[in-house]
């Protein structure tokens, strides 16, 4: 029998920081990744904005699930309709949980991962 689905923002959290660690460790500073960028903010935001449902039905059971998605915010045009207003409050929970999760440091993987993406500091020397 298969396992009926659940609509929780936490499931949507997990998958994300998922992709995160695995995009963190095919990644390094300087070199591109699978997005085409080697900036930590940007993966974020990809990560975040991949993560969103697309099909109606699924954004109306997460609503039902989660009253606040239901709440305009200042990611919305003016006069959004309830579609774009889940869309935009799932983007920014995605995004504060995954900088959460970057800012914790309690995972030692990650935060090993987070330091080898840091860029390296260079001394720069001016000529005269």
């Amino acid at each position: 029998m298969k396992d009926k689905k659940t609509y929780y923002t936490e499931d949507l959290v997990k998958g994300a920081i998922k992709e995160l660690e695995e995009t963190l460790k095919e990644s390094e500073y300087g070199e591109k990744d699978q997005y085409g960028r080697d900036y930590l903010d940007d993966i974020i935001h990809e990560i975040a904005d991949n993560n969103i449902p697309i099909y109606t039905y699924d954004l109306l059971q997460y609503a039902s699930n989660n009253f606040d998605l239901i709440q305009p915010n200042e990611l919305t045009r003016d006069n959004p309709d309830v579609i774009e207003i889940i869309m935009a409050n799932i983007y920014e929970y995605l995004t504060d949980e995954l900088y959460q999760h970057i800012n914790k440091g309690e995972d030692n993987e990650t935060e090993e991962l987070l330091e080898s993406f840091k860029p390296k500091k260079r001394r720069i020397i001016w000529n005269q």
